[in-house]
């Protein structure tokens, strides 16, 4: 009998404790839950103008959102950027004086999802479409044996 009173009252104390710790964090564990503006990436199409413009003609539905299509020129910061481009001025480094003026690129950046913010954007990588790396053609030459 008094081990039946024992098991019912942890039974009970459980049953308190679940509600109390259901009701302790509300939001599924989000701090601020929706007041959070996430980062998300943007891809933007366009014509390279030099000095690090773009003349954007396209882009994912974040950019469009965001109203950055077909809105002129814009800046992006290239210092610390990935890039996927041919070494077009022979110079053996790849860097963004070979990205040449005209040249269709795609620039990828992660910024706020509400509002991308001022510019110049810091872009994580671009891929010149007009001039591509080395290792995205396929050599057909052979060696003559």
């Amino acid at each position: 009998m008094k081990l039946r009173r024992s098991w019912l009252a942890a039974v009970s104390v459980a049953a308190l404790a679940v509600p109390a710790a259901a009701v302790a964090h509300p939001g599924h564990g989000h701090a601020n839950g929706h007041n959070k503006s996430h980062k998300v990436q943007y891809i933007f199409r366009g014509t390279y103008d030099g000095t690090s413009l773009v003349n954007v003609t396209g882009g994912n539905h974040h950019a469009r959102k965001a109203g950055l299509v077909d809105a002129g020129d814009v800046q992006f910061d290239l210092t610390n950027t990935k890039l996927d481009v041919a070494d077009t001025n022979a110079d053996l480094v790849i860097d963004v004086n070979d990205v040449v003026t005209g040249d269709q690129v795609l620039v990828q950046a992660r910024l706020p999802r509400q509002d991308p913010g001022s510019q110049p954007f810091v872009a994580r990588h671009l891929v010149d479409q007009t001039s591509p790396a080395d290792g995205d053609s396929t050599d057909t030459e052979s060696d003559g044996s």
